[in-house]
């Protein structure tokens, strides 16, 4: 006779997604030598943490669901990973199933409320959609391709910290940059001009993701219930003005096509066929990114009291 053996199982945020769930399925076994369970398992649904259950039959046939929009799962970056584990009954004993939640880096994005510039003056992100002009840094009046938006319920917590949106409090990079306070997602990056940036990379002006630039002063993290992000795609990369703040649109690599779910991905996909096999297909960024151990000096470069001192020798300057 045999004993049950442990299962297990996994799913990765945003992918796959169905009716709003992950989902994932196996058949947990006895073994090593007598593995005939079938009506030998207790049937029953078990709840999980993260809106999530495990359903198996008297066969030991299972699914396991988990809520895509849980907090938790959604502030999962690449390489992180959270498990759980349910305990199953049988009639030789009990055994679990070991399921593993896998992230994904969320794509940059607006927050709703955001002022872009256009031919017609500053518009609300929400109100934009393909076919509307934007005015970006680079190439003038550019058509939007895609919109995109999605809403996140976040508890305001340390778990859900990585998905909080970042404030830029008005002037934090200097006067009138930006014009008002701004909120953007953590990956989203913004285009920074200092005397320090050309001898860090050889470049006069970069783009730096906003969570590397918290300083816990001007720019700060915004523990908020829930939070609404807003997606602009174009043509090519391009840098918005936004409340007077350069910022990106959505650059649809790798990374940032992996942090949607199925169905707003095929629906850039559409647009861009090239990307489902060539992800570079779509070009540079606007400008070299920074990588993070230059975001380090940077950020030091925008406290309020460095500001104050660059100000100071200008004026004497």
């Amino acid at each position: 006779m045999g004993f049950p053996l442990t299962d297990s199982g996994d799913v990765t945020e945003d992918v796959g997604v169905v009716g709003g769930f992950l989902t994932a399925s196996g058949d947990i076994d006895f073994g090593p030598l007598f593995n005939d369970d079938a009506g030998l398992w207790t049937a029953e649904t078990i709840s999980g943490a993260y809106g999530s259950q495990l359903v198996i039959d008297a066969d030991g046939v299972w699914t396991y669901t988990a809520d895509n929009a849980d907090a938790t799962i959604q502030a999962l970056d690449t390489g992180d990973s959270i498990t759980e584990v349910f305990t199953v009954t049988s009639t030789r004993g009990t055994s679990t199933i070991t399921i593993t939640i896998n992230g994904t880096d969320e794509p940059p994005c607006f927050v709703s409320g955001t002022l872009v510039d256009t031919p017609h003056g500053p518009r609300p992100i929400e109100d934009l959609r393909a076919g509307d002009a934007v005015l970006t840094r680079d190439n003038g009046v550019q058509v939007i391709r895609w919109t995109g938006a999605r809403h996140i319920a976040l508890g305001g917590d340390t778990e859900t910290e990585p998905l909080q949106p970042i404030r830029l409090r008005k002037d934090c990079f200097g006067p009138g940059v930006p014009d008002r306070d701004l909120l953007l997602s953590p990956m989203h990056r913004v285009l920074l001009r200092d005397p320090i940036i050309p001898l860090l990379t050889g470049t006069d002006e970069v783009l730096c993701a906003v969570r590397h630039l918290v300083n816990g002063q001007t720019i700060v993290r915004e523990a908020v219930g829930d939070v609404r992000y807003h997606h602009l795609l174009f043509d090519d990369h391009q840098v918005l003005s936004t409340s007077g703040c350069g910022s990106e649109s959505f650059y649809p690599g790798r990374v940032g096509l992996e942090g949607f779910a199925d169905e707003t991905r095929n629906e850039v996909l559409t647009l861009f066929p090239d990307l489902r096999s060539l992800p570079e297909s779509y070009g540079h960024t606007a400008r070299r990114v920074v990588k993070k151990h230059e975001a380090v000096l940077l950020q030091r470069e925008y406290t309020p009291a460095q500001l104050f001192l660059k100000k100071l020798l200008h004026r004497v300057a």
